[in-house]
């Protein structure tokens, strides 16, 4: 018998979530100084509220699980490591001018975003420190005895004048003989790397007052018997203005933000096109939509200098065609005019038939839930977005929004606003949040990358501690510990491992349950779901983690999978053996790829073998795609989702409706 899950009558305990990929796999100012407070629950040596200190494995009360912790928990820095969040960390409403929600304020972070803030940190310092040393990437099958790497000879760090035109020849030589391949890894706005048809090319670049300072610029040179076999070299150019600026040539303004994708919306649907022209002059250019929609406003970003924000509601369907011009400030002549179209359905779009996926799946007493993109009420069609994840879903998990590097970016400055917005909106329709994720080997910001050794584990505290108490009302479910397994088995190595060893993943653990003994925990793994060194090694510590009776409710699956993926027994032996040891399973992220000419039916096969699986598992507990909409993907070329670019059902959808109701 299935059970859901609600935030009054969860057991106690913490659930690991085991991830399989299948597939390439990975895929988001300070405030005032504040005493860190203790939970409200007393914080024992094992961070277990339960009864007599006890934690708890198996979900049951402490009386059937006996026994103390191998790992105790520490107690919280005091005084804290860095600032709690403080009122200069709350969000402030945002004006309805600006997005697309529907049935409730947005709110917005008080400081622009981080990047928008730190574009450039290289200085005088690096490049006189000379080039620096190229990057090898060696296959593991590539033997550099045998067969050498490819190099570049002569590459030196450069200074050249603003509005001069700068030219280096790249020609890669490789010690077999052979000709290497090459491509630079970004190019600046405005330059070139040319074909010379003799084994080399030439990076062309003429760059303007924008530019100055120091820039670096990386070309990587390829093996022409293995491509992965790689050698990539960086030069740091130093860009300086001339001793007569009036030498600089004007350059006409380009739109450096314009909707990624082609975009479709609705009638009475209201619509956002966030539009930004740049002036590499270093001016300011003008904005300009000659052919506005009736009842457009187009009004600067109060946060983020040079950003406009277009605003209206489509009042008839068919095809809106709309010209972005921007005019430069000095030369009233130098326009650039960039066209953008958007497809208009009628208000009812897109038809569905059959009952919605949240619908059948709480017959079946499991959750259906979606990964949600960040920012989405700020895309042209959020609204549309917003309307089918709210009628299809019943628990959400952010993309990106908690991960460290973006909502604590900095010490003691916390960027809630869009954790805050994805929690109003899943209780504006009756969802549950599935935080995501608290502890992770990647997307850390860079004040923790260099954090000393010695405090890591009070950051980590701090960090886990402050998120899960500040929502401890809102999310049901977290992903304590992201991807603790190394690829070929055992733990992957990361700053957290380095500090602590093994013990920082029951400390996570520990103090998710301490600040919050009512949440389902988890741990998020990925290619763990079929046989192999991963899987082994989650085995491995999850028998570590029952030893140690650190807590667990539950062991969840991602499932990035391709629509060739046949491997369903080892999947349902993967599941059987979670619920031996008396866990709960999730499947956490779920999508399935096309790709080699596979078929919309494949890819539904798949999705629905899959979802078959959880049903008859009783103690699979949730199913989560990671996305819905191939429009919005972190593999949008492989087209996954259960609804296409356009928000149209594949036939995925149809076949997980039917195995939901059978």
């Amino acid at each position: 018998m299935h059970t859901l899950h609600t935030k009054q009558t969860i057991k106690l305990g913490i659930a690991i979530v085991m991830a399989g990929c299948l597939i390439a796999c990975s895929e988001d100012e300070p405030s005032e100084p504040a005493a860190e407070m203790n939970p409200t629950t007393d914080q024992d040596a094992t961070g277990d509220p339960d009864t007599n200190g006890d934690p708890d494995t198996t979900g049951d009360p402490d009386a059937n699980n006996p026994g103390s912790a191998t790992v105790s928990l520490p107690a919280l820095p005091s005084p804290p490591l860095t600032s709690a969040p403080g009122s200069s960390s709350e969000p402030v409403a945002e004006s309805p001018n600006f997005n697309t929600a529907i049935g409730f304020g947005l709110q917005s972070n008080q400081f622009a975003p981080l990047s928008a803030v730190v574009e450039n940190d290289l200085t005088d310092a690096d490049f006189n420190a000379g080039t620096p040393e190229p990057q090898l990437e060696i296959p593991s099958d590539v033997d550099p005895s045998i067969n050498a790497a490819p190099y570049f000879e002569g590459i030196q760090n450069i200074q050249v004048a603003a509005g001069e035109l700068l030219e280096i020849v790249y020609k890669p030589l490789d010690p077999d003989g052979e000709l290497p391949g090459m491509f630079p890894v970004s190019l600046p706005r405005g330059a070139t790397f040319d074909d010379n048809f003799d084994g080399s090319k030439t990076f062309r670049w003429t760059p303007l007052q924008q530019d100055v300072g120091v820039r670096e610029f990386a070309v990587t040179a390829v093996d022409p018997q293995n491509a992965a076999y790689r050698y990539t070299q960086n030069i740091r150019i130093r860009i300086v203005l001339p001793a007569d600026p009036s030498t600089i040539p004007n350059e006409a303004p380009f739109l450096a933000r314009l909707p990624d994708f082609a975009y479709t919306v609705r009638v009475g649907d209201p619509v956002v096109i966030e539009l930004s022209g740049i002036d590499r002059n270093n001016t300011t250019p003008i904005v300009e939509i000659p052919n506005l929609p009736p009842g457009a406003i187009l009004n600067a970003h109060p946060l983020r200098s040079g950003v406009f924000v277009l605003k209206f509601v489509p009042t008839a369907a068919g095809n809106l065609n709309l010209q972005v011009q921007l005019r430069d400030e000095m030369d009233a002549t130098l326009i650039t005019n960039e066209p953008f179209n958007i497809t208009v359905q009628p208000q009812n779009y897109p038809v569905r038939n059959g009952s919605r996926l949240k619908d059948l799946a709480s017959g079946r007493s499991i959750l259906f839930g979606y990964a949600s993109l960040q920012n989405y009420y700020h895309q042209p069609d959020g609204a549309l977005y917003a309307d089918i994840a709210a009628q299809e879903y019943n628990l959400v998990s952010p993309e990106g929004s908690m991960k460290m590097e973006i909502i604590n970016p900095l010490p003691g400055r916390y960027d809630f606003a869009d954790t805050d917005n994805l929690i109003a909106f899943a209780k504006l329709h009756g969802m549950q949040v599935h935080g995501h994720p608290l502890v992770w080997y990647r997307q850390n910001p860079q004040w923790i990358e260099t954090a000393a050794s010695e405090n890591l584990q009070g950051h980590m505290q701090e960090h886990i501690h402050r998120l899960v108490s500040r929502y401890k009302d809102d999310v049901t479910i977290w992903d304590v510990v992201n991807e603790p397994i190394a690829d070929n088995g055992g733990l992957r190595d990361s700053i957290w491992f380095r500090a602590m060893g093994e013990d920082y993943i029951d400390i996570a653990l520990l103090q998710a349950r301490a600040s919050d003994p009512d949440a389902i925990l988890l741990i998020n793994e990925f290619d763990a779901a079929i046989p192999g060194p991963k899987r082994d090694s989650l085995f491995t510590l999850l028998s570590d983690l029952k030893a140690r009776q650190t807590p667990l409710d539950g062991v969840g699956f991602q499932l990035h999978v391709f629509a060739s993926f046949d491997q369903f027994e080892e999947v349902r032996q993967s599941f059987q053996r979670v619920a031996d040891l008396n866990l709960d399973i999730y499947i956490t992220e779920l999508d399935v790829s096309l790709n080699d000419g596979a078929t919309l039916q494949q890819q539904a096969s798949v999705y629905s073998q899959l979802v078959g699986l959880c049903l008859e598992q009783p103690r699979c507990k949730a199913i989560q795609t990671w996305g819905f909409t191939d429009q919005y993907s972190f593999r949008r070329i492989f087209n996954p989702h259960v609804f296409d670019r356009t928000y149209q059902e594949k036939p995925a959808y149809s076949a997980i409706q039917q195995r939901l109701s059978q």
